[in-house]
């Protein structure tokens, strides 16, 4: 049996949070996964090592303070590759307020809401959904888990802005204009349902019955029932025609995937669950998946995919789940 340090454990540790950095980051590809899975192999202490760096990340969502003092110097890296950060540079010039505000911008692994979603007028919390009535009723707007909004209102017009999340706006008699915003895009309704979803990468609208205005980077389109456009920082893409019962299932307590890519499926489930469900294999993630999953039993999900495809599932502290 081989016995380690301390020292050589908080090295393991350090390696560990580096991987799940670059994993959550986004900078992890297929020659990465592959090394992970060799890296987690190499010994008992390596795969104890990553779950002590799943609970770690989970400790992120408290101060800043309480990990630098449960790392030892230097804490953590960013990447596998990435420079070092002490718990000096970490506390130099006051209470961590540069990792602190980094930390807070985007938070590691989605394990905690970001400044901008704290700060919002609404949120929902990891599996809830919430409906708001808005301008006298005349609006009704049903929140998706993980969803914040913030509601502006003026004399010529309601203004809800969705921060992050997926909201659902029905939109019936009103006295002012309705709209959406959400990233850079800016949508307009009567007499309309649709649905906007926010994420880091940018925004999708969906229009579930009526017609929906859209404006983004100096371009106007018009949608109509069952079809969807998404939009980023370049612009608006093109509008493609989408199933709205699929779309809409979540407002049902349901997930619904038609051959949809289990990265896919396992980025979405991810929305619903706290910690993080990470594929390991970029080869199975091109699968395809027909399912129906109740939302409220969302944590079976991994068991039936582990059934469906025979490949392996490792839990970790913290909500973390290696699956291939």
């Amino acid at each position: 049996m081989t016995v380690l340090n301390d020292e050589h454990e908080a090295e393991l540790t350090r390696e560990a949070l580096a991987w799940l950095a670059r994993f959550s980051l986004g900078q992890a590809d297929a020659e990465d996964s592959a090394a992970l899975r060799r890296w987690r192999d190499t010994s008992p202490a390596h795969g104890a090592a990553l779950a002590e760096a799943a609970r770690l990340w989970r400790s992120l969502g408290k101060p800043v303070e309480e990990l630098a003092r449960a790392l030892p110097e230097p804490a953590f890296r960013l990447s596998p590759q990435g420079a070092r950060v002490s718990r000096r540079t970490l506390f130099a010039g006051g209470a961590a307020a540069a990792a602190a505000g980094v930390l807070a911008i985007r938070p590691p692994l989605s394990l905690w809401p970001s400044l901008a979603e704290l700060s919002a007028d609404h949120r929902t919390a990891i599996g809830e959904t919430r409906n708001l009535a808005l301008a006298g009723a005349a609006v009704s707007v049903d929140l998706n888990t993980r969803t914040s909004i913030s509601v502006h209102n003026s004399e010529q017009e309601v203004a809800i802005e969705l921060i992050s999340g997926e909201a659902a706006v029905t939109v019936g008699k009103a006295d002012r204009r309705i709209v959406v915003v959400a990233g850079n895009g800016r949508t307009t309704a009567s007499a309309a349902t649709f649905t906007v979803r926010h994420t880091r990468s940018g925004a999708r609208l969906t229009c579930v019955s009526g017609v929906v205005g859209v404006a983004c980077g100096g371009r106007d389109l018009v949608i109509k029932a069952a079809e969807q456009v998404s939009y980023d920082e370049d612009g608006l893409g093109e509008i493609t025609r989408i199933d709205p019962v699929i779309e809409t299932a979540w407002r049902d307590g349901l997930l619904i995937f038609r051959n949809t890519p289990l990265s896919a499926v396992i980025d979405e489930v991810n929305r619903y669950r706290p910690g993080r469900i990470i594929l390991m294999d970029s080869m199975l993630g091109a699968r395809l998946v027909t399912a129906r999953f109740e939302i409220a039993r969302i944590e079976t999900v991994m068991g039936q995919i582990a059934n469906t495809f025979q490949v392996p599932v490792t839990t970790l502290p913290g909500g973390v789940v290696l699956v291939g």
